[in-house]
């Protein structure tokens, strides 16, 4: 039977949820702290909206999109700067996140791969790793499945099933190919593809939700190169707000309320129900709404915010949050960045962004060079091939090194670009262990412009994150190396750089999913194991990480919960 639902947060998670309700008849509405940068947003068709969030490089030095670093800071620190009582060590945009209506994913190069079917029983089929909160998930590949299938043909998927290794297939078998074909193959991706060839491994078209033909009324892909961290100007590119949450508002059951800070969920006297969400609108009034069912998307970071800011006599230390696992289990992926250096320009931004991958390097590895390193094993990640750094940011770089960076000097460096021209990137998108110590909690003394404690992110790199720097990174070199026409490389392992949380969007774990409660903070079906009607339907969820681009399977496992509350059985 239809009803009334909350949705907090606009991102995937919260498009797609709000979408599935309004389908089965349900009253929504969403309420986003960011600003809605979409004009004619729930007006028009999606084919005919613009967007102000198009290549703008000079966007990340003004909080457009994101949370603005003075009004809205996190603070940060490391593990050990923690045990030693060091309440901060960082203060501002400590990790990247989105703030605007669409979320995180107006910043997404549109990745769209599966997690394997191991990802979901990592603890039964590997075991414990010392210093980690390993757990299986409380589905299977099999119950994400149907809602992977069905989210690729709506939001538009571009791919090759015929060029995937059998391997691949195997740990994520699909019913059918994608909805259109591959996008052209960027220049700088085919020198690396061979580099890795020759290394014997297998890239092929990278899965992305953009469109190579034209598809639900939006254009194909004209290969502008400016894909991760920008907008795309003719809306080549699906999303959870073009594909799921426009249609949605045009239906006349869901209403987005923009600049509305979730500050409170408030429970009734026994704590089992939710019966009220307050929130702030930009003009620092308060207001609350109240409906049957209340939906958490407002990734790791604000979801675990907000429930810890709804303390209460039922909760004393946070909504759902008897067992103390709100807000723990924090996961990055723990990228390692490469390049191959060439004499030639290479063309590394003519093209849709990273349009090969490889999964040679998943995992996982249990060899005695493994055992060699102190760990049982070690889980990879997908390979992306064929980056390049926009012109701005090569300035910014440059200007970084030195206070002899400017002037002539900086001009010279500009003409030669070793770092744009004559770069071809990749990126490995490292799994990263889930720890009880990494963590969002409420810090003591900062508070955002409202008056609310900032979230503080507790964080440090697992061994086996460092670990799989050590046993990853020359085989990466190497590639690079391997590539035709290449005269040097350079490779960055993240996890042996720094322990700060990594600079990256991509964010999971904090409210994760299991059936026993006393170690996780909801079930199945995104349930709080203490309150009877909040779903938490997020990356928040994610037991583990997989070296995988988590959009999809966000968007699989939101669809998947909110079909399960509109028919009656979560």
């Amino acid at each position: 039977m239809a009803g009334s639902a909350i949705v907090i947060g606009s991102g995937p998670a919260g498009s797609i949820t709000a979408w599935a309700l309004a389908q089965a008849g349900w009253e929504v509405i969403v309420l986003e702290r960011g600003r809605n940068l979409r004009p004619g947003f729930g007006e028009v068709p999606s084919s005919e909206l613009g967007t102000l969030y198009s290549s703008d490089e000079v966007k990340s030095t003004r909080a457009f999109g994101f949370p603005d670093p003075l009004l809205e800071p996190m603070t940060g620190r490391t593990q050990s700067e923690a045990e030693e009582g060091q309440a901060r060590s960082a203060q501002g945009q400590v990790v990247n996140m989105g703030a605007a209506v669409g979320g995180t994913a107006l910043h997404y190069n549109a990745k769209f791969p599966r997690f394997w079917r191991q990802d979901f029983t990592q603890l039964s089929d590997l075991g414990p790793v010392a210093g980690a909160q390993v757990a299986d998930w409380p589905i299977r590949y099999e119950d994400l499945a149907p809602f992977y299938d069905e989210v690729e043909a709506q939001i538009g998927v571009q791919g090759d099933v015929a060029q995937m290794p059998d391997f691949v297939l195997a740990q994520a078998p699909r019913s059918g190919d994608f909805v259109m074909p591959p996008n052209p193959t960027n220049y700088a991706a085919k020198l690396l593809a061979e580099g890795a060839r020759r290394l014997g491994f297998a890239p092929f078209p990278y899965p992305a939700a953009v469109n190579s033909t034209d598809f639900d009324g939006r254009p194909r892909c004209n290969s502008c190169g400016l894909c991760s961290g920008f907008g795309c100007p003719i809306n080549a590119r699906g999303d959870g707000l073009v594909s799921y949450l426009n249609p949605a508002v045009r239906s006349g059951r869901v209403r987005v309320i923009p600049r509305a800070l979730a500050y409170r969920i408030e429970t009734d006297a026994s704590g089992r129900r939710a019966r009220a969400v307050h929130y702030y609108d930009a003009q620092h009034r308060s207001h609350s709404l109240s409906a049957d069912k209340i939906l958490l998307a407002g990734s790791p970071i604000q979801t675990a915010r907000l429930l810890l800011l709804s303390a209460s006599a039922a909760h004393p230390n946070g909504l759902g949050n008897r067992s103390d696992q709100v807000g723990r289990n924090l996961m990055f992926h723990n990228f390692i960045i490469g390049g191959a250096l060439f004499e030639r320009d290479v063309q590394s931004l003519r093209g849709q962004s990273t349009t090969l991958e490889f999964d040679d390097l998943v995992g996982p590895f249990t060899g005695p060079e493994v055992q060699a390193l102190g760990l049982p094993y070690l889980k990879g990640a997908l390979v992306q091939l064929g980056s390049g750094l926009p012109l701005l940011s090569e300035a910014y770089t440059y200007a970084g090194f030195s206070a002899q960076s400017f002037g002539a000097v900086h001009k010279n460096l500009m003409r030669l670009s070793p770092m744009r021209r004559r770069v071809a990137g990749l990126q490995f998108v490292g799994e990263d262990l889930p720890q009880a110590a990494n963590r969002v909690d409420l810090d003591p003394d900062v508070r955002d412009w409202h008056g609310l404690p900032s979230p503080r992110v507790t964080y440090a790199p697992h061994a086996h994150e460092k670990a799989g720097s050590l046993y990853f990174g020359p085989q990466l070199e190497a590639l690079c190396l391997a590539a035709p026409g290449a005269i040097g490389a350079a490779i960055l392992p993240n996890p042996l750089l720094s322990d700060a949380a990594p600079s990256t969007f991509h964010q999971a774990g904090t409210a994760r999913m299991g059936n026993d409660p006393e170690t996780s903070v909801c079930n199945a079906d995104g349930r709080l194991h203490e309150v009877d009607n909040v779903h938490v339907v997020d990356g928040s969820t994610f037991p583990t990480f997989p070296g995988f681009n988590p959009t999809l399977t966000i968007l699989a496992n939101a669809l998947r919960i909110s079909r399960r509350i509109a028919a009656g059985q979560a």
